[in-house]
């Protein structure tokens, strides 16, 4: 029989598979646990491939080559959106600007102002956020001129400003900008943005 290839179950006896080789007619055991199982089997696979392949007629060969081929094409794309799930679950959507490292605050209190049209009066308790705390103890020292500058700002809005959830960041940027040209142009801190948030922790009309 020495083309003939061939399985013989064993389980009555030790239930090993043993696969006879055409070629050289010697019993290979794959028992469990046995070092070098693993390469054996691997070997022995594709030896019965080559040898499969060799015997074959060409239509026969194109169907074993059009398999492969597709295979290979199936697990490459798997591992593809495996890679790409991963990528995606990693991934952070952070909106607005970067938080910041060390952050100082420093808070100006509560404001309570006249709106126009004398008919409201809008209610704020505002923070300031800093990098430096040279910075911070500048603006400290001149508290008055800046709560002066907040009181002046927030008497502006109109209440079509206000009721507008969109002008809250407008109002924010626009009270950041008016406090940060307090500082002086040349300072020893040497950041040009010295406030870097305004935080409102009350913001109301009544």
């Amino acid at each position: 029989m020495s083309s003939a290839l061939y399985m013989k179950s064993s389980a009555a006896e030790t239930g090993d598979i043993i696969i006879l080789n055409p070629f050289n007619q010697h019993d290979v055991s794959l028992l469990e646990g046995r070092p070098g199982t693993a390469m054996i089997i691997s070997s022995k696979l594709i030896y019965i491939v080559q040898y499969l392949f060799s015997v074959a007629n060409i239509s026969v060969k194109f169907t074993i080559i059009l398999l492969l081929l597709l295979s290979g094409l199936f697990f490459s794309s798997s591992a593809l959106n495996a890679q790409e799930e991963v990528v995606e679950e990693i991934r952070v959507i952070r909106e607005g600007p970067p938080p910041l490292v060390a952050p100082q605050y420093l808070d100006l209190g509560t404001f309570v102002v006249n709106m126009p049209g004398d008919k409201y009066f809008l209610k704020s308790s505002i923070q300031l956020a800093f990098e430096n705390v040279a910075a911070k103890d500048w603006l400290l020292a001149r508290l008055p001129i800046a709560k002066d500058l907040v009181i002046t700002h927030l008497n502006s809005i109109t209440i079509e400003q206000f009721d507008n959830i969109k002008n809250r960041t407008v109002i924010k940027n626009d009270l950041q900008v008016r406090l940060n040209s307090l500082f002086p142009n040349k300072s020893p801190w040497e950041d040009a943005v010295p406030i870097r948030r305004i935080l409102f922790l009350e913001f109301y009309r009544q």
